[in-house]
């Protein structure tokens, strides 16, 4: 009798100490599930702020580039004799604010706007601007975009392993991704590290693959 309630007493506790490691794995599997969704979020954060830093770079750079265009050469200096190209879209802003067309957007949306529409016109017209296309194409400076990117996801504690910049429908798609490393408990679960990639694009500019010229794709780790 003494020996079946050992016995007894033995499964049970090899029992206890089974339900005790199962639980322990699923505990464990719960926090890295959680953790894998954190890290996640962080890549696609990642990723959104760099696409929209590159944008933001890049309107930088046409609008310098047309600066220098109207100052360089003949037919830009003879254009912004009558009307620059800042006074076009300081006018078209105006415009586009008591159109109506536009509630609910903010003045840093509705001067995008107008510098989009009024670039699109320009370089659609292409008897009236014969250079200016060719223009910004060699002079917006693509590397500093690139650098931009690349400053972004570090800054984030982002990886540049296997990051890229994609230039698609007149958009910047970035890949980037940050480390997920697995939490562990004892030797139950081995230790695991991997990168979690994310996409995201910026907003479109119209005349984005017009200017950029190639490549179209770059990767961000060279």
């Amino acid at each position: 009798m003494k020996k079946i309630l050992n016995n007894e007493r033995g499964n049970i506790a090899i029992f206890v100490l089974g339900l005790l490691i199962i639980n322990m794995v699923l505990f464990v599997f719960v926090l890295n599930l959680g953790s894998v969704f954190a890290t996640k979020e962080k890549s696609a954060s990642i990723a959104q702020q760099a696409s929209m830093v590159a944008t933001s770079v890049f309107y930088e750079e046409v609008r310098n580039a047309i600066d220098e265009y109207e100052e360089e050469t003949l037919e830009g200096a003879l254009h912004a004799f009558f009307e620059d190209f800042e006074e076009k879209v300081s006018n078209r802003k105006e415009h586009l604010e008591t159109s109506g067309g536009y509630v609910g957007w903010s003045l840093r949306e509705i001067e995008i706007e107008a510098f989009d529409q009024v670039l699109n016109e320009e370089l659609n017209s292409s008897d009236y601007r014969v250079e200016l296309e060719g223009f910004l194409e060699s002079r917006v400076d693509k590397q500093k975009v690139i650098r931009s990117i690349k400053r972004t996801i570090q800054k984030n504690d982002g990886l540049l392993e296997d990051a890229q910049l994609e230039i698609k429908n007149n958009r910047f798609h970035v890949k980037a991704s940050k480390e997920f490393t697995a939490t562990t408990y004892s030797n139950i679960i081995e230790n695991f590290q991997d990168n979690v990639y994310q996409n995201s694009s910026g907003p479109k500019i119209d005349f984005l693959e017009d200017i950029w010229g190639n490549p179209k794709t770059i990767n961000l780790e060279e």
